[in-house]
């Protein structure tokens, strides 16, 4: 069994979120229906189960859902998946990035359960590991808050910002980035704060 991931920039994998999102929701209008594109467009199934992620942390690993090899289903802790929408959406859309990115990998493997899952990951090398994680967090920030949409959306939110506090965003940038990234972006885009910074960052707007 050979698992050689594909070395990709960062630019090849937002390629891919557009397209992605081009043929699943190309209004872009936000925030964006991951679970709906991967429940009613794409046909997958969205399985909830109990004590997922604790299971995982009890052996070292940092995993709260899982796609099966057959790319048709999505495994999900169902602590996450009633109580932190947030979380639940990145998940998602990280899953739907190893389906995108790394169908050419997944179909050497059998699994759909997480014990099968785990004989699965024993075998893989850490760093190899590591980039398709990379990858697939790289498209779920992509595609949960596309290029296309996020320096609009920031410009707004600047603007808004400001008016809240009615200063300038010169006299208070560390404020009303904050503003911006806590209360407003995280918001619209219903993801978390960490990852409408790195996409900010990632983009060069701050």
């Amino acid at each position: 069994m050979q698992f050689s991931p594909i070395i990709k920039t960062a630019q090849q994998i937002n390629y891919d979120a557009e397209s992605f999102l081009s043929t699943y929701h190309p209004s872009l209008f936000i925030p964006i229906p991951i679970e709906d594109i991967i429940e009613l467009q794409m046909k997958m199934d969205i399985i909830s189960i109990p004590g997922l992620k604790d299971s995982f942390e009890k052996m070292g690993l940092e995993i709260d859902a899982f796609i099966s090899s057959d790319l048709k289903s999505i495994s999900v802790d169902r602590y996450i998946y009633e109580n932190r929408l947030n979380r639940y959406r990145f998940s998602l859309a990280h899953e739907i990035g190893h389906k995108i990115l790394h169908e050419y990998l997944y179909v050497q493997f059998k699994f759909n359960v997480r014990d099968q899952w785990i004989k699965v990951l024993n075998q893989i090398p850490i760093s190899e590991r590591q980039i398709v994680e990379w990858q697939a967090d790289e498209f779920a920030g992509l595609v949960l808050v596309p290029r296309l949409v996020l320096k609009n959306e920031y410009e707004i939110a600047i603007k808004e910002a400001e008016t809240i506090l009615k200063k300038s965003f010169e006299d208070n940038q560390s404020l009303v980035e904050n503003i911006v990234i806590e209360y407003l972006l995280t918001e619209k885009f219903n993801v978390s704060k960490y990852v409408i910074r790195r996409r900010l960052e990632n983009d060069q707007l701050i």
